[in-house]
């Protein structure tokens, strides 16, 4: 499974920045672009990148680069351009 870099990238902005400030304001958006992931992949998908992110926000620790790699052993990649 492939999934586009810029719709990953903001789930884990959106969901990191909900769980530093506690600002609902971010939920709307967050899960209008949940919603476009999930035309491509299963929900379940959508809660792994928003656990990772959550993870990475708490903890301190991780990268972007990381998250892509945890996904990437369940077999979904994330790419610049999906066609």
């Amino acid at each position: 499974m492939k999934l586009d870099k810029k719709l990953v990238d903001e789930v884990v902005r959106l969901t990191k920045k909900y769980y530093k400030t506690g600002d609902v304001d971010y939920l709307p958006k967050l899960r209008e672009v949940s919603n476009e992931i999930e035309k491509k992949a299963p929900w379940r998908v959508v809660n792994l990148i928003e656990d990772l992110a959550k993870y990475i926000q708490r903890s301190g620790k991780g990268t972007y680069d990381d998250i892509y790699k945890a996904l990437a052993i369940f077999g979904i990649e994330v790419k610049n351009e999906i066609s």
